[in-house]
């Protein structure tokens, strides 16, 4: 499952590149995994839409760009199982903090939040 990741405006340009249908609901653990991309969900629209759409001079060309680029690095062949605390640790490394402040924060709040969430666990 190689993504095209250069031709990516929107967080729907990811999901329409892969083809997977769900059929094993996870429960609660699954919403802890993150998926790709899945014919009858967008959990990184949802993401996007959650933490980066109202957040002034957060593109979503730019969330979908990173998105992309760690779904390929992270998630190969797109069975891997990828939890969201690695998945915006990846987020992280392909932002500059300088260009992109703002985004650069909110993934640094997400990680914060994840990592005290698992010391709980």
């Amino acid at each position: 499952m190689k993504l095209d990741c250069n031709s990516i405006e929107t967080i729907k340009d990811i999901n329409d590149q892969i083809d997977y249908d769900d059929k094993v609901d996870g429960g609660s653990k699954d919403a802890s995994e993150v998926s790709c991309g899945q014919n009858n969900s967008n959990e990184l629209q949802n993401k996007y839409n959650e933490h980066f759409k109202t957040i002034q001079g957060i593109p979503e060309k730019l969330i979908a760009s990173i998105m992309c680029h760690c779904c390929n690095k992270l998630k190969p062949t797109g069975k891997e199982k990828v939890s969201w605390l690695e998945f915006y640790k990846c987020m992280k490394t392909r932002v500059n903090s300088e260009n992109h402040p703002k985004t650069f924060n909110k993934l640094n709040e997400l990680i914060a939040w994840h990592e005290a969430r698992n010391k709980k666990s």
